[in-house]
């Protein structure tokens, strides 16, 4: 499949000083924000996207668009508020779990997996450092399309199919993105919190950041929600066949992408995470300092090389949904956006990323 086409499954979404235009719009008055948030979502729209949320925070101001439908059978349209789900953006919340452990003594970031998960990996030498940094050489099992589309997934059953994959490498392993290294996280911070991985994300994330929209779900969200959709691709090429993919179950995605959220609830999770109201300052340092190996992420956190700045963050795709987070280093600035179709068509992916850099980038 053409790289264009999947670049936003990747955590590393990198944009170039030279791939897009940056709109560059002095300050007028609080309703310019807006309105060009709100042309932005149209154009993700009119380049054949069902449906678009977009937010942007500033300091105190915040601004919010929305564009298209929410379910294409009822033709409701979307809404800011709307729920749906943020993909591998879940990883960013499991790698903040497992650090908030390693504060409170309950594991170590050098601890061997083998240590918390007995035979269930084999190899010698993989950390916890390595599976949140993705170092691990463990490949990522989400390019198997038999554990991928199996509708139904206990999460050591995923873990031990996922690492029979043989190994990118066996020692002194590279950056190599893969949703693997997460699902075992999941099963270390079960082991090591005495609470399964979705209680533990309540406690010490959702609730105390009082957000509503958020919840760890396995199963199709309930209520009022927008739905996926799944886009046909032959040979590569992308076409604008759609198919409603919301009933899918996200058990083959699991700590690795299965948390339901909304625009607004994404943006206070990060702005919490940067601003040090989740982790001490060392370890928030170390969570956003890229690796060695990677220029690009750190310890469940990526960090995008945009026309104004690095910003850091994530990006997420499941079940017809793909979301980007973008943050300034300490948070004060902000953007999420969401599409409620994947793969992207060659048009609608040059207007994701168009909205993505201009509404990042340009001066309020």
């Amino acid at each position: 499949m053409p790289r264009r086409v999947v670049f936003l499954a990747l955590a590393l979404l990198v944009v170039l000083a030279g791939a897009v235009g940056v709109a560059r719009v002095s300050r007028r008055n609080d309703d310019e924000p807006q309105l060009r948030l709100q042309r932005l979502a149209d154009s993700v729209v009119d380049a054949g996207v069902p449906g678009t949320i977009a937010l942007l925070r500033d300091d105190s101001h915040t601004w919010s668009a929305a564009a298209g439908v929410a379910d294409r059978e009822s033709g409701e349209r979307v809404q800011p508020s709307e729920r749906f789900r943020i993909g591998s953006i879940t990883k960013t919340m499991v790698a903040v779990v497992v650090l908030q452990l390693a504060d409170e003594g309950k594991l170590h970031l050098d601890d061997p997996v083998g240590t918390w998960l007995g035979g269930l990996v084999p190899a010698e030498g993989i950390t916890i450092r390595d599976l949140l940094a993705h170092t691990s050489g463990l490949a990522d099992y989400t390019d198997d399309d038999f554990i991928r589309l199996a509708p139904r997934w206990r999460p050591r059953r995923l873990a031990k199919y996922a690492v029979r994959r043989p190994r990118l490498c066996s020692r002194q392993c590279g950056f190599a993105y893969a949703s693997t290294n997460y699902v075992l996280l999941g099963l270390i911070v079960e082991a090591a919190g005495g609470a399964t991985l979705a209680v533990q994300l309540r406690r010490r994330i959702f609730e105390p950041l009082r957000l509503r929209s958020t919840s760890f779900s396995l199963s199709p969200p309930t209520g009022r929600y927008v739905h996926g959709y799944r886009v046909a691709a032959h040979q590569g090429v992308v076409t604008h066949s759609l198919t409603d993919v919301s009933g899918k179950s996200a058990a083959g995605a699991w700590a690795a992408g299965a948390v339901v959220s909304s625009a607004h609830d994404v943006a206070s999770f990060f702005a919490a995470l940067l601003q040090g109201r989740l982790l001490p300052r060392r370890l928030l340092a170390a969570m956003r300092t890229p690796t060695r190996e990677s220029h690009h992420y750190g310890l469940g956190l990526a960090i995008f090389e945009t026309p104004c700045g690095d910003a850091w963050g994530h990006t997420g795709n499941i079940n017809g949904h793909v979301t980007a987070a973008w943050n300034t280093r300490d948070g004060s600035r902000q953007l999420v956006i969401f599409a409620n179709a994947y793969p992207l068509a060659a048009e609608a992916d040059d207007a994701f990323r168009r909205a993505l850099v201009d509404a990042f980038c340009s001066e309020d």
